[in-house]
């Protein structure tokens, strides 16, 4: 069975000469279905790095990144936008929610964007937010809530439509301990 993550000899430096950065040297690691993998180190040590290239949301200076045995390098930028919407999920340190949008209107974008039609990608965007408890903030714009509100109703758009893998770069941050304990057995 192919592995949901795969990283192979990935390095990521950036700058040059003097200047240069090695944020990643030379990582391996082995993801499988249903499998919960905590990635720590210290600020600075290249977590977030390893998760945006794990995404296909940055590119490794070199090595290989497989989602679903798929090596994102042979995958066109459309395609992999397509990917990122319909197999991973990701969860941004700084919410990324979309100011002009109400919490359940960003929950809902991806299935969307992916060709649902509204109606059923909203009842699935509030099938995800009541999982989190924010169903009730539905209609608030990310400006009208709080930080945990905000973390909750990212979690919720990263994990509707069922996505096999699912990068959190500190998902319980924003989270009180109960909320934080409640997202990590979701």
């Amino acid at each position: 069975m192919t592995s949901a993550l795969e990283l192979r000899q990935v390095s990521k430096i950036y700058g040059s000469g003097a200047s240069e950065v090695h944020a990643l040297s030379q990582v391996d690691l082995s993801v499988e279905r249903n499998e919960l993998v905590a990635v720590m180190g210290p600020s600075g040590s290249g977590k977030s790095t390893l998760l945006t290239i794990a995404g296909s949301l940055e590119d490794a200076t070199s090595g290989q990144v497989l989602v679903d045995g798929t090596d994102l390098s042979t995958v066109s930028r459309s395609d992999r936008a397509k990917m990122r919407r319909r197999s991973i999920g990701y969860v941004f340190q700084d919410f990324n929610l979309l100011p002009g949008l109400k919490a359940i209107e960003n929950v809902s974008l991806p299935l969307e964007l992916d060709g649902v039609s509204s109606k059923p990608a909203q009842v699935a965007a509030l099938e995800a937010m009541e999982e989190l408890d924010v169903a009730n903030r539905k209609d608030r714009y990310p400006d009208e809530l709080s930080g945990g509100e905000r973390q909750r109703v990212a979690i919720a758009r990263a994990i509707v439509g069922g996505r096999g893998l699912l990068l959190a770069d500190e998902p319980t941050g924003a989270l009180d301990s109960v909320n934080g304990e409640a997202v990590m057995r979701l």
